[in-house]
């Protein structure tokens, strides 16, 4: 089936792989620590299981030249599968060629003699078409066509990356449409929980201002529905999802989100009763568990341990409850330049997830924010965007590349999502950087817009 989906090059490189991997006997599996790089390595694992492979998964955060490279060579002799991330770190590792890369990211083409494979070479948007889990669900398949069963992984990953927006679409679309048929799906509110009153305390994707991480404001909302509150979300009849869309999309209207953000309030969600969750809940509760560093938990879970699910739940909680505080504290602690807004994480990680929230569902829409985390002389830097920014021309791939090598860092990743890694001691003139070059991609960025 994959043959009808994907450009004869793209099939050929991923065969080149999987006869690679077939012909070894062990494996490294290194995945980009967030909730579309676990999923991935999750994806990987099951695969690897399925043909008694021996592997070892582990994560990377930081991906800068010293940092990839040590990693690399900590076990330079074994078979490596790299996942969500590696395409632009192997001019890092010119020479080791047992490494194979499934990436989506932009990057900068090298000498290298590992096996490559990134989406964008065959004309697919890594930014909206392909994630990590993408990258990696195509290589299951193609070791084994048995492996369309990882679908609910290759969801999750898709739903962390944001890639769902809209509905699936370009080459995740056409994965759905292969593989998703023979399971439920239903068009629902998009909220997880195992009952309402969850859903809506712990939301952050849709984000509710002063409902999100309110308990008391959140019952109020319900009981002016008439809505049991102690009914899962999957289980609202058709007139109780238009009553409780009318008032959150009110709420969400009322704290002046733009379009684009009003579309995550509905979506397809599938039912998965073999895990117990939705695909929206996987997603929400691998990339929760990945973003407090408890990775193994969730992967624990997804590879047949139901011992360890309140674990997982009870980390998915933590997450939530970290990630909403910690957007109210930032939304009061934000910087402002002409051409951008920016921020200081409370904790190590967080930067991400605070400015993707804060920028689709609680900031103006006129230009990017970016959000720092500083610890041990280095400052990890997070910048978002909109999908309306970028089609007037915003690339924060390019800002934080740039804006980082000129402060003796490294940076890169989407168009619309980027990071960097630079001195601490070096933000200021970082700022100075990438305000001047958003300037240059988003001439009017001074000025509000939707």
């Amino acid at each position: 089936m994959l043959a009808e989906i994907l450009d004869p090059a793209f099939l050929d490189a991923l065969h080149s792989a999987a006869e690679k991997i077939r012909g070894e006997s062990e494996f490294r599996i290194i995945a980009h620590y967030d909730g579309d790089g676990t999923s991935a390595g999750i994806i990987l694992a099951r695969a690897l299981l399925k043909l008694s492979k021996r592997f070892h998964l582990g994560y990377i955060k930081n991906l800068g030249a010293d940092s990839f490279r040590d990693r690399i060579q900590e076990e330079k002799d074994l078979p490596t599968i790299i996942v969500d991330a590696g395409s632009d770190q192997l001019r890092f590792v010119p020479d080791v060629q047992d490494i194979i890369v499934l990436d989506h990211h932009f990057y900068q083409k090298s000498s290298s003699k590992a096996l490559n494979i990134n989406a964008r070479d065959y004309d697919i948007d890594g930014t909206r078409e392909a994630c990590g889990s993408t990258m990696a669900y195509l290589m299951a398949l193609t070791l084994d066509d048995h492996n369309s069963d990882l679908f609910p992984f290759f969801l999750a990953g898709v739903i962390a990356d944001k890639q769902d927006i809209g509905g699936l679409r370009g080459l995740n679309g056409k994965l759905e449409e292969a593989y998703g048929s023979k399971y439920q799906k239903v068009h629902s509110l998009n909220l997880e929980g195992e009952n309402l009153l969850d859903a809506l305390s712990y939301s952050t994707d849709p984000f509710f201002n002063n409902i999100s991480g309110n308990s008391e404001n959140s019952k109020k909302l319900l009981r002016e529905t008439g809505i049991e509150i102690s009914k899962p979300p999957l289980d609202l009849t058709e007139d109780e999802k238009r009553i409780l869309a009318r008032k959150l999309s009110f709420s969400m209207v009322s704290q002046g989100v733009s379009s684009e953000a009003l579309k995550y309030l509905e979506s397809d969600v599938y039912r998965f009763p073999t895990y117990g969750f939705s695909s929206k809940e996987i997603s929400s509760i691998i990339d929760g568990n990945a973003k407090i560093d408890k990775n193994s938990v969730a992967v624990q879970y997804f590879l047949g341990d139901r011992r360890v699910k309140k674990e997982c739940m009870d980390n998915w909680k933590i997450f939530k409850s970290k990630l909403i505080d910690y957007s109210y504290r930032s939304l009061k602690e934000m910087f402002q330049e002409t051409n951008l807004r920016y921020f200081y994480a409370p904790e190590s990680e967080m930067a991400g997830a605070i400015s993707g929230l804060l920028m689709l569902y609680l900031l103006p829409q006129d230009k990017p924010v970016i959000g720092f985390s500083v610890s041990d002389g280095t400052a990890k830097v997070s910048g978002r965007g909109t999908r309306k920014q970028v089609e007037k021309g915003l690339n924060l791939s390019v800002v934080l590349k740039n804006a980082a090598q000129s402060v003796g860092g490294e940076g890169g990743g989407h168009d619309i999502a980027a990071g960097a890694s630079i001195p601490s001691e070096k933000v200021k003139q970082f700022l100075e950087v990438a305000n001047s070059i958003v300037r240059e991609q988003l001439p009017s960025s001074g000025s509000r817009t939707d």
